[in-house]
């Protein structure tokens, strides 16, 4: 099958989304479906693949030019999208972000025969600042309203313009997308409920290096403090906030606890006189953005990783990242993260935008390393048993071969269980049950081996 994959996206750079989308075509090219990717966005690639286009648009920053290039029809972009799909010839259409230029990819959208399947990366359908959370830290039903103005939220004079985008998809591409695609559970609901149909729960995963699939990473070494760790992009909704509120409280529990804060973003400069204001400065390490064997290393140093995203977060690939690590997740309750951590089992599940709470939590894994690697070796089995590239294709290929047979697909449903019915059709025509994804098993991990053993944090370590 031929897939080409559209992405209309605002910059600043490459995110978790894009890298997604390159991992997923990279891994569907070695089973023998050729994608093409197409960028709307205006991000410069000075190197771009054999495989991807992109198509230059202005900066959301200029907004006085960027508006009409979204808000009407832009030849350049129509003609050039429309050449991508007509020298392609694609099987499948798959929508992954809706952003730059949204009424030109509508406009090529409705007239194309391939079916339209769309990836939900975030809440951009159901929320118009994709939080999912109203001012006194209250979870949102969802929905693009004009009521949104008036619940306190940050829509600000862009309501008008999300108003209109949502207006444009509903009438011009919802009706031709044959499936919503979730990474959660929580947002194929959100989807489901707001007739965004069939929404499939389709899980993400963890782009583990093989070092990782292959072997349990040891706990810190014996000489190293307690020490809690966050990696990901410093902006406010991602909590690092609350998590620098929650640390004076773990300190006065245990003294020598350490915080390392992994990543850049926009929220670091406050974020350090922070840290200075609640007398932490000395115990908080600003690890900067970690990559490769810098990025294991970091891991390597942390005894748990906290994720305390105070919005909508769909699923952390960071939590899966610190599981397959052995590193024990305390995570909030929003959004996907509850559907990887859970509670009491391979980490903790607090509430959103409550520091105490939190504090409690990384200070009981602080105080029981036993539970604490227990959690994880369960938290790593998980990953590995479900959440891998291996496991993502082949649920993605058992959605697009049903979606290409003609076969209908539940108003709410499962990949998983989709791939399953699959396999039983095929053992049911006397298929052998390994043929319908033979090769996608190549893609999975190895049975995972368990996190090795640790009875105490500085000083009095052991491990086997």
């Amino acid at each position: 099958m031929r897939i080409l994959r559209i992405n209309s996206w605002d910059g600043p750079g490459r995110g978790g989304a894009e890298e997604y989308i390159r991992t997923v075509a990279d891994a569907l090219e070695q089973l023998g479906h050729p994608n093409r990717i197409v960028n709307i966005t205006d991000v410069v690639e000075p190197h771009p693949r054999e495989d991807e286009n992109y198509l230059r648009i202005v900066p959301m920053s200029r907004r006085a030019r960027r508006l009409p290039q979204d808000l009407r029809e832009v030849s350049p972009v129509s003609e050039a999208l429309e050449r991508e799909i007509r020298e392609f010839s694609p099987d499948l259409i798959q929508v992954h972000h809706f952003e730059g230029a949204f009424t030109s990819v509508a406009r090529v959208l409705r007239r194309q025969p391939a079916p339209i399947l769309v990836t939900a990366h975030d809440a951009w359908l159901v929320c118009p600042i994709a939080t999912l959370v109203r001012p006194g830290r209250i979870l949102c039903e969802g929905g693009i309203r004009p009521r949104c103005q008036f619940t306190g939220c940050r829509v600000g004079l862009g309501l008008p313009y999300n108003l209109w985008q949502k207006q444009i998809f509903d009438a011009w591409v919802a009706p031709r997308v044959r499936a919503y695609l979730a990474p959660s559970r929580s947002l194929a609901g959100y989807l489901h409920d707001h007739a965004y149909r069939p929404s499939i729960h389709l899980p993400s995963f963890a782009a583990l290096p093989e070092s990782v699939l292959d072997t349990a990473m040891p706990p810190p070494a014996p000489d190293l403090p307690p020490t809690i760790g966050w990696i990901g992009r410093m902006e406010s909704y991602k909590g690092v906030e609350d998590l620098l509120r929650a640390f004076p409280s773990v300190r006065r529990e245990h003294p020598d606890a350490r915080l390392s804060l992994a990543g850049g973003g926009s929220r670091r400069p406050a974020l350090k006189a922070l840290a200075r204001e609640l007398g932490v400065a000395d115990a908080v390490e600003w690890a900067g953005v970690v990559r490769g064997a810098a990025k294991e290393e970091w891991f390597r140093s942390v005894h748990v990783v906290a994720v305390p995203s105070n919005e909508y977060e769909n699923f952390p690939l960071v939590a899966l990242e610190a599981l397959a690590r052995c590193r024990p997740v305390v995570g909030t309750a929003i959004g996907g993260i509850p559907e990887i951590v859970q509670d009491g089992v391979d980490g903790r599940i607090v509430p959103i935008a409550d520091p105490p709470s939190l504090a409690r939590a990384l200070a009981e894994v602080l105080e029981n390393p036993e539970r604490a690697r227990e959690w994880a070796t369960h938290g790593r089995q998980k990953v590995l048993g479900n959440f891998t590239a291996g496991h993502h294709v082949a649920r993605l290929v058992a959605v697009y071969e049903r979606v290409l047979g003609g076969g209908s697909l539940p108003s709410r449903g499962d990949a998983e269980e989709i791939r399953r019915e699959a396999l039983r059709g095929g053992r049911d025509r006397g298929i052998p049950p390994e043929a319908p994804d033979e090769r996608i098993h190549t893609l999975a991990s190895p049975p995972p081996s368990p996190c090795p053993k640790t009875t105490a944090w500085k000083g009095r370590s052991t491990s086997s």
